[in-house]
């Protein structure tokens, strides 16, 4: 297996790059928004994942651990591979991605294309346990994830949360605050 690949670009395009290390050109498929920080001639650090198939190797490579964490924990869900891992999180980006999974937020995963309904359904279900429990969280996804339990502890459905949550001001921080002000906007409907 190949973790982590170093070496000089020596060829670019929107969903790949070719690196140049120990004397070989290896080409790592990667994000739009990763590559499009890249240029030809400079160094690059890739964190990668190994695709083995019948007919196919290939690498896929991104900026960070936890991208690379993310995509590995994509192929986990039946019905999703490489490239439509790769996809989703180029489309949404690791922030956006992880708090649709752990607010349960299947609505901005639909909109992915190629993520219809059910495969929406399954990541959040196979994922949002996985992802509320990484070390790396931020505060305000763990804040978030405590708003979402909490009121539905207090017998709220989960699209209502979600949209409370998606209309939050971004100025309110802290679980608590953020449960008064989801509570406020829920009592308006």
């Amino acid at each position: 297996m190949v973790g982590q690949i170093r070496g000089k670009i020596i060829h670019l395009s929107l969903t790949r790059a070719t690196v140049e290390a120990g004397g070989l050109g290896l080409i790592v498929n990667s994000t739009p928004s990763f590559l499009e920080k890249m240029h030809i001639g400079n160094e690059a650090r890739f964190w990668t994942h190994m695709a083995v198939r019948e007919n196919d190797i290939s690498l896929y490579g991104f900026g960070s651990e936890e991208e690379l964490k993310m995509f590995e924990s994509l192929l986990g869900v039946s019905g999703i591979g490489p490239k439509s891992a790769l996809g989703i999180l180029g489309v949404a980006g690791l922030e956006t991605l992880t708090n649709a999974i752990v607010t349960g937020n299947t609505s901005m995963l639909t909109k992915i294309g190629g993520v219809g309904k059910k495969t929406a359904d399954k990541i959040v279900l196979e994922l949002s346990g996985k992802v509320a429990s990484s070390k790396n969280m931020s505060e305000a996804m763990k804040d978030d994830l405590d708003v979402f339990e909490a009121l539905k502890a207090l017998g709220y459905r989960e699209h209502e949360i979600q949209e409370a949550l998606k209309e939050m001001p971004k100025e309110t921080v802290g679980a608590n605050l953020k449960i008064k002000q989801a509570l406020k906007m829920l009592g308006k409907k």
